[in-house]
């Protein structure tokens, strides 16, 4: 992308305050933010009371901040859940969160399935997962999917078969050409009159 994805604006807000706005429009009161690595620049202002977790297996990617989520969560509600969410996903919505979250059961999660690709970036781990997450990440396997798929075969994660218009919500902005640029410079929302 060329810069923190963090700040790509969405109708004049950064991405990662927009996301924060969803989480807690859709409900959820307990809120962190996996921040990598403690060398990474700055994020947007947020909120006093969000900590900023860092990755406590650096250099790993994506699955060491979830790992930071899941730990952090596992030490406040051991039985319940992280729902992660990725900055990159501009489309995302209350009611498709609402919908993911309304598809766990006692000690099981649940990942997005799309065209036969799991969905691990907008998904939710149980709690008690969080070991299985570190075991990964100790041994240097640090794919989402793998650890996603291993919970998918010993039946504490569910899969949650998108249809198209569900996995719209899944979009996600990777490259310049992805968010698109308005007249003053900032992101727009995917919806708006700007090409993508």
């Amino acid at each position: 992308m060329g810069r923190d994805k963090a700040w790509l604006e969405v109708d004049g807000q950064p991405l990662l305050l927009r996301q924060l706005d969803l989480l807690g429009r859709a409900g959820l009161h307990r809120i962190a933010i996996a921040a990598g690595p403690e060398d990474r620049p700055a994020l947007p202002v947020t909120p006093d009371n969000i900590p900023l977790l860092r990755d406590r297996f650096p250099d790993l990617g994506p699955l060491a901040g979830i790992e930071a989520g899941i730990a952090w969560a596992q030490a406040i509600h051991p039985e319940g859940w992280t729902l992660v969410v990725a900055v990159d996903l501009p489309e995302l919505s209350v009611a498709w969160l609402r919908s993911l979250m309304g598809r766990i059961a006692p000690r099981t999660g649940c990942v997005p399935v799309h065209q036969g690709r799991l969905e691990p970036l907008a998904a939710i781990y149980p709690n008690w997962a969080g070991p299985i997450a570190a075991e990964h990440l100790a041994t240097k396997k640090a794919s989402v999917q793998e650890l996603c798929r291993r919970g998918l075969e010993s039946g504490w994660m569910t899969p949650w078969e998108l249809d198209p218009r569900e996995a719209r919500a899944l979009t996600n902005w990777n490259t310049p050409q992805d968010a698109p640029v308005g007249a003053a410079g900032h992101r727009v929302s995917p919806g708006g009159s700007s090409p993508r």
